[in-house]
């Protein structure tokens, strides 16, 4: 991956982080996105102890003038976007985890941030990025298994869900340039905030590092239209959604 560029939403921790460092390793320029600076040089740090080259771009997600900003500071940087790889997304907060709630009680901005940052961002950033994504280039989109259903966070479980028919379209859309569209979807993953709000679970939990891993083997995979299923660390199903 020596000469990609890369763009990674949701670098600053878990699942994004690790695929950061992953394309690092692999001698890709790698642009870092999130809202906390701090996190994102230490991601930098990481990328680069790696082999690769990180670049710091602060976004927010839920906004779409942060978002009409940073594609225009991507377009000032590079000429192409080899990969793409939609990460953020919105499950929990500062200090509360956004499961195990009745619909009525979210904030609405809840309910709008999770759809922007989930859904609306990586739509707007395809939109704004595909002109200089050349033949070969690939996107992943991060979705999720969902084995107890829809009930507690349904927010999230709409914005995944949308994101899946939006892997599917694009794959459609983009196959004629050239361009693979994929989505992973693993279980629960042992992520910094997931194991503080679910310590108990995180053990029985994906690493970070292993779904990061088969995020970069779908980058290589040169196929579109692939749903990868990562559960307890294990591949356990791939093949065209329908």
């Amino acid at each position: 991956m020596t000469n990609k560029f890369a763009v990674i939403t949701g670098a600053s921790t878990g699942i994004g982080r690790a695929t950061a460092i992953e394309l690092g390793k692999n001698g890709a320029t790698v642009a870092l996105v999130a809202r906390n600076k701090e996190k994102l040089e230490e991601t930098k740090r990481l990328v680069e102890e790696s082999g690769g080259k990180g670049i710091i771009f602060e976004a927010d997600l839920s906004s779409i003038d942060s978002i009409n900003k940073f594609i225009q500071s991507v377009k000032q940087q590079t000429d192409k976007v080899d990969i793409l790889v939609n990460i953020a997304g919105i499950w929990h907060g500062v200090s509360e985890v956004f499961a195990g709630k009745d619909f009525e009680t979210f904030d609405q901005k809840i309910v709008l941030d999770t759809f922007s940052v989930g859904l609306i961002a990586p739509t707007l950033l395809v939109h704004g990025l595909v002109s200089i994504m050349p033949q070969g280039s690939c996107i992943v989109n991060l979705s999720g298994t969902f084995e107890n259903g829809a009930k507690g966070w349904l927010p999230y479980y709409v914005s995944k869900k949308g994101i899946e028919d939006l892997t599917l379209g694009l794959s459609d859309e983009l196959k004629n340039k050239g361009i693979n569209v994929n989505c992973i979807s693993p279980s629960d993953t042992a992520t910094e905030e997931y194991k503080k709000y679910f310590p108990e679970d995180a053990i029985d939990a994906n690493f970070s590092e292993t779904v990061a891993k088969e995020i970069v083997d779908l980058i290589n995979s040169n196929q579109t239209g692939q749903f990868v299923v990562v559960k307890k660390n294990v591949l356990i199903k791939e093949g065209y959604h329908k």
